[in-house]
């Protein structure tokens, strides 16, 4: 079974049908308030300190990260953290200023937070704010797997072009530092 992640206007069924082209067998739909597509499991994409409330409405809970991801983690638990990689931070010169760290790490694994990574946001960059992002990518998942923090991957599409391959998404991620059976597993079901 394999899952994607998306971000859909209205054009639901569109989407549908290029993921079944491409062999995704279900997507989730993720956005701020919940509707009823058909086939489609839903998501919110919840706001620091609505996470309860977004829970009660939808089966699945995502926070886009902010200034205040280890708060979010610690104390409202939701189940995707998505975009890390993507901040306006400048990059040190011993590390990438990639938004994930030990502390976040550990209280992810602790509270069964998954880390989202997304790609259609990346298909939309410069090619050297894209490098830069993959590096970041690259040190997330090695953090990632040190601390035993579970990892998704999502297009994150809002378009069907957006959609990729799953098999392209796994080589890409392998590429980046995933091993081949956490990469399988990041596409599977949540």
């Amino acid at each position: 079974m394999v899952i994607d992640i998306v971000l859909p206007n209205g054009n639901e069924k569109e989407l549908f049908a290029r993921a079944k082209q491409l062999g995704i067998t279900s997507l989730v739909c993720l956005s701020s308030q919940p509707s009823t597509a058909d086939g489609c499991v839903m998501g919110i994409i919840a706001q620091p300190g609505s996470v309860e409330k977004s829970r009660k409405k939808a089966a699945i809970t995502a926070v886009f990260s902010t200034e205040s991801d280890l708060h979010v983690v610690e104390h409202e638990h939701p189940n995707l953290l998505i975009n890390f990689e993507y901040d306006l931070r400048a990059d040190s010169l011993h590390q990438r200023a990639s938004g994930m760290n030990h502390i976040l790490a550990r209280a992810c694994a602790k509270n069964n937070v998954a880390v989202c990574f997304s790609v259609a946001p990346l298909l939309k960059l410069p090619p050297q704010k894209r490098a830069q992002v993959l590096g970041r990518i690259s040190q997330n998942i090695s953090i990632c797997r040190q601390f035993k923090v579970s990892m998704r991957i999502a297009t994150l599409a809002t378009t069907p072009a957006e959609l990729r391959n799953p098999a392209d998404l796994v080589s890409l991620f392998v590429t980046l530092g995933m091993h081949p059976s956490e990469a399988k597993k990041a596409i599977g079901p949540l």
